[in-house]
């Protein structure tokens, strides 16, 4: 019975990766939209960028790079029936210069691969080339009558072992490049070794120089504050002066009118003691 389940369950699994696995079903409209696409990158898309971007001049007798994008992409469009946007036209021939100048010029194109990603066709095309495989993706517009292309990209094929050389050399000159920038700096700080001293002389000269002002100005303080502690005493003791004379005044008027006389020169105030009331 259990191994009965099992062979139940990989039939089962085994339905669902098939099921997986089917190709996409488009309508008709749809796949003739998608045939149309891959019939033009390959029978003029492909040959017309590789051309003008060998030669920049090939398609008027004056360089793509002179007209504008609007310029270029009704020129494409009246004269060669390629409708492409002039913006993506002149990437392209960028990208197929590059790419050409590493895999040399192309020998023959193979057959489209198309596939719908939304709103884009996306045409994949295997190329042979003079010294290696290429892989050229064009992407159209999903228009009913005439897709549109906006983009374009020449990508040279490279072995495993290649880019695995050219990442360790990518390595080696990004090492190298930093190496020297540290050789470089150390060697500047090492031209800079005798001004050192100078520096620090110069900077102890200044640190010298605002110590003496800031201890000047310390001693000025301290000055200030010591005569205003004097003058506060002085005024203390005036004061306290003041309010002495005041009460001997008082106690001599208080005992001439005792005696019924107004003169008080002959009183002699000896000292003056705070009684306790008890």
């Amino acid at each position: 019975m259990k191994k009965f389940r099992i062979v139940i369950l990989s039939v089962i699994l085994g339905l669902l990766l098939c099921a997986c696995g089917e190709a996409p079903v488009y309508s008709e409209i749809q796949t003739k939209r998608m045939e149309y696409a891959g019939m033009i990158a390959t029978s003029y898309g492909i040959n017309i960028i590789s051309e003008v971007a060998m030669d920049p001049d090939v398609i008027s007798g004056v360089p793509y790079t002179d007209y504008t994008y609007d310029e270029l992409e009704k020129f494409l469009a009246d004269y060669i029936g390629f409708n492409v946007d002039g913006y993506a036209f002149a990437n392209a021939v960028d990208s197929f210069q590059k790419g050409i100048s590493e895999a040399g010029e192309i020998v023959s194109i193979g057959e489209p691969v198309v596939t719908l990603d939304g709103n884009e066709i996306i045409v994949d095309v295997e190329c042979l080339c003079e010294t290696r495989y290429a892989d050229i993706e064009m992407i159209f517009t999903n228009d009913v009558y005439n897709p549109r292309m906006i983009s374009a990209a020449f990508n040279a094929r490279y072995t495993l072992g290649e880019k695995m050389s050219k990442a360790g050399l990518n390595t080696v000159i990004g090492m190298g490049t930093v190496f020297i920038m540290l050789i470089v700096i150390a060697f500047i700080i090492s031209l800079l070794k005798p001004f050192v001293g100078v520096v620090e002389k110069v900077s102890a000269s200044v640190k010298a120089f605002f110590a003496k002002i800031k201890a000047a100005f310390k001693k000025k303080d301290k000055a200030e504050e010591g005569i205003d502690k004097a003058v506060e005493q002085i005024v203390k003791n005036e004061t306290a002066v003041s309010a002495d004379a005041e009460l001997v005044a008082v106690i001599a008027a208080a005992v001439a009118a005792y005696e019924g006389t107004t003169d008080t020169s002959g009183f002699v105030v000896r000292s003056i003691r705070k009684i306790k009331r008890q």
